[in-house]
C-alpha cells in the first residue's frame, strides 16, 4: 500500500509540475495590440480575430504538448515499475497492469502524434505572432491611410500564407486529407 501511495504521489507531483509550467506562460510573450484608429471596421475585426487565432493555436499546441508528456511519463514510469513489481514478488496482476499502462501510453503516442502536432503548432504561432508584431511596430511615425491599407494587406497576406503553409503538414501528421474545394458557396 505504501508503494502505491508513493507512486501516486510521484505521478501527482510530475503531472502538477508539467501542467503548472506549461499552462501559465508569461503574458508578455504574446502581447495584445490595439489596432490603429484609421483602419476600417472589417480590418479591425480581422486583427482582433488574428490575435484570438494565435492564442488558440498556442492553446491547442500547449495541450498537445502536455498530453504527449503525460503519456510519455506514464508509459515510461509504468514500464520501469514492471521489474520492481517482479522483484518484490507483487501479485501477478500488478506487472500485468503496469505493462498494459505502458503499452497503452505508447499506443496513444503513436495514434495521437501530439509531439509533431505540438511542434508544428508552436512554429505556426511564432510566425503568426511575428506577422502581428511587424504590422504593429514597423513605422517611424504616423502613416497615411493609403500606406496603412497597404501594410494591412501585406500583413493579411502573410498571415493567411502562414496558415496555409502549416495547415497541410498538420493534416499530414494527423493522416487527414485537406477538404476538397468545390467552388460552391
Amino acid at each position: 500500500m505504501r508503494r502505491l501511495l508513493a507512486l501516486v504521489t510521484i505521478l501527482t507531483v510530475v503531472r502538477t509540475t508539467l501542467l503548472t509550467e506549461e499552462s501559465r506562460p508569461d503574458p508578455r510573450a504574446f502581447r495584445r495590440y490595439e489596432p490603429p484608429g484609421e483602419l476600417t471596421a472589417a480590418e479591425r475585426d480581422y486583427l482582433s480575430w488574428a490575435q484570438h487565432h494565435v492564442a488558440g493555436v498556442v492553446r491547442v499546441a500547449r495541450v498537445r504538448s502536455i498530453r504527449h508528456h503525460c503519456l510519455a511519463l506514464g508509459s515510461g514510469l509504468s514500464a520501469l515499475a514492471v521489474p520492481m513489481a517482479l522483484a518484490v514478488a507483487a501479485p501477478a496482476w500488478v506487472p500485468a497492469v503496469l505493462g498494459f499502462v505502458a503499452a497503452a501510453g505508447q499506443l496513444g503516442q503513436q495514434v495521437l502524434r501530439d509531439r509533431e502536432q505540438s511542434l508544428l503548432g508552436h512554429q505556426q504561432a511564432v510566425r503568426l505572432q511575428k506577422a502581428l508584431r511587424v504590422f504593429h511596430s514597423e513605422s517611424d511615425g504616423p502613416l497615411s491611410a493609403a500606406e496603412l491599407r497597404r501594410r494591412f494587406r501585406s500583413f493579411r497576406d502573410t498571415f493567411e500564407t502562414t496558415k496555409e503553409e502549416y495547415g497541410a503538414p498538420i493534416l499530414a501528421v494527423r493522416g487527414q486529407e485537406p477538404a476538397p474545394v468545390t467552388g460552391r458557396a
